[in-house]
């Protein structure tokens, strides 16, 4: 990854050695001897981290910054003090130093903090993605059909008792996860972490361990002791999805935090108490698996205190049209195909008529497939696939010109907008670009990615950083786009 980073000291050694060790790690550097031209030049180009001396020429470096920190506050100062400057060195931090360098310093010591910086910058650009998508898929429950009303009721209810254990009922795909997290984080847990386990996907031994975690030499790759899921759960929410599924040895030891609010490390010998809110979740008849002897009584019923059940799509498809006009807001802008503005009648006709075994995730997945592959300002029955046309093949399509325009569900406008689909042409832009013998769907994205990001840098002229605003992006998380794609010459 190319770094830019620029040294504001007036020692012309200090300058050309920082400069020297620097660019030998790769690293882009610019140098300044005094305040007033750096900030001319950061103020245009910008910098990722900043080596500011505290004494300049023309300024003082704690008077800079906080000038640099307002001008672009994702940059990272680094201050230059005199040995043994402690109390210069603790203000520098208050007005928001990352860290500082006391004079005289190692060319190591230098390298290693850049590489810290680098790390917890760019897992922190990871994180904020995850988090943002992470909102926007469970920031509200959609619908209008009666069934989600008195759903979103019931999460309201669920949410005021931060104890009461929650089971959520219903078929694959109809939200079961995205109703425990609404559930915390309208609760008084919500500050608190919110963790999740799928008990069908982890053996019985490794959950084991997953859950409660084990103390060193527990067993053979028990290298050191490991905090289990509940512990890192306390005071926050563990959802276990398909609890039907749980082993039956696991069955006791979940029973017993449920009762005594405490358990114990695989081969530990000391109770560990923990305050967690337990939400489950079952897409099984868990009533033939009591009869079936496979899921303990008392432990259903310690699960079943609360119980909401989720209505699957064909029994609510009164709510298609209003789900798939948020999932397609939702996708013309991560996609950047703003020129779409709705759904042909047709295409809205064949997605009211099927039955969507796999519920809300397949009719999310079904117009994210469709906004990726669309070349028109309107989403096409050709888009959508074959199921949703076999199942309605005795519809007769008239050519009809009407259309159900497209309605933002979260109108968000902004002056810094990608430019229209129209003025991006996008590989592969058939309409069936997997009919293609050689079609590969990675490098479909990938170069989906690339093309968009290729005309940002174009709209603004080569500027990193208002691309990365356009785009919605930290620098640090753009930066490790272009690598990614081959697109960094610097």
């Amino acid at each position: 990854m190319s770094v830019k980073i620029a040294i504001v000291d007036d020692e012309e050694m200090i300058q050309w050695t920082l400069k020297e060790a620097m660019e030998s790690e790769g690293y882009k550097v610019e140098t300044f001897d005094n305040g007033k031209d750096f900030l001319t030049y950061f103020k245009e180009y910008g910098a990722d981290i900043v080596f500011l001396d505290i004494q300049l020429p023309d300024s003082n470096g704690l008077e800079l910054l906080p000038e640099i920190i307002h001008i672009d506050p994702e940059s990272i100062v680094v201050v230059m003090t005199a040995f043994g400057d402690v109390e210069t060195a603790v203000t520098a931090m208050k007005k928001g130093a990352y860290d500082y360098l006391a004079k005289p310093y190692s060319i190591e010591e230098v390298n290693l903090l850049i590489k810290k910086i680098i790390q917890t910058n760019l897992v922190k650009s990871q994180l904020q993605h995850y988090q943002e998508k992470l909102e926007s898929h469970f920031s509200h429950i959609l619908g209008e059909n009666y069934s989600i009303k008195l759903l979103r009721e019931h999460i309201a209810m669920a949410a005021k008792s931060d104890h009461t254990t929650v089971l959520i009922r219903g078929e694959s795909g109809t939200g079961k996860e995205l109703v425990a997290r609404q559930i915390h984080f309208q609760s008084a847990r919500a500050d608190k972490p919110f963790i999740d386990v799928n008990a069908a996907a982890v053996s019985g031994t490794l959950l084991e361990s997953e859950l409660f975690g084990h103390e060193k030499g527990a067993f053979t790759d028990a290298q050191k002791q490991k905090k289990g899921l509940f512990e890192l759960a306390n005071g926050g929410t563990l959802f276990l999805d398909e609890i039907g599924d749980l082993d039956a040895s696991l069955q006791v030891k979940l029973l017993r935090v449920l009762q005594e609010r405490k358990f114990r490390r695989v081969g530990g010998t000391t109770d560990i108490h923990v305050d967690v809110r337990i939400i489950s979740a079952t897409n099984a008849n868990l009533e033939e698996k009591m009869q079936e002897g496979s899921l303990r009584k008392d432990l259903f019923y310690r699960l079943n205190v609360f119980t909401i059940n989720i209505a699957p799509l064909r029994e609510r498809k009164d709510d298609i049209v209003l789900l798939a006009k948020s999932f397609l807001d939702e996708y013309r802008k991560e996609f950047s195909k703003e020129n779409i503005t709705g759904f042909s009648e047709e295409a809205l006709t064949l997605m009211q008529c099927y039955d969507y075994p796999g519920n809300v995730r397949e009719l999310r997945n079904i117009i994210e497939r469709a906004v990726l592959l669309e070349t028109t300002n309107l989403i096409r029955p050709a888009n959508l696939p074959d199921e949703l046309r076999k199942n309605n093949n005795s519809i007769e399509f008239k050519g009809s010109q009407k259309v159900e325009q497209f309605t933002p569900v979260k109108a968000q406008p902004s002056d810094n907008s990608i430019k229209k689909e129209e003025d991006v042409t996008i590989p592969f832009a058939d309409d069936k670009p997997w009919h293609r013998k050689d079609f590969n769907f990675k490098e479909y994205i990938d170069s989906v990615e690339k093309k968009i990001i290729e005309e940002v840098l174009v709209e603004t002229g080569g500027k990193k950083t208002k691309a990365a605003e356009i785009l919605g992006l930290s620098r640090f998380a753009l930066r490790h786009q272009l690598k990614k794609h081959g697109m960094d010459s610097e």
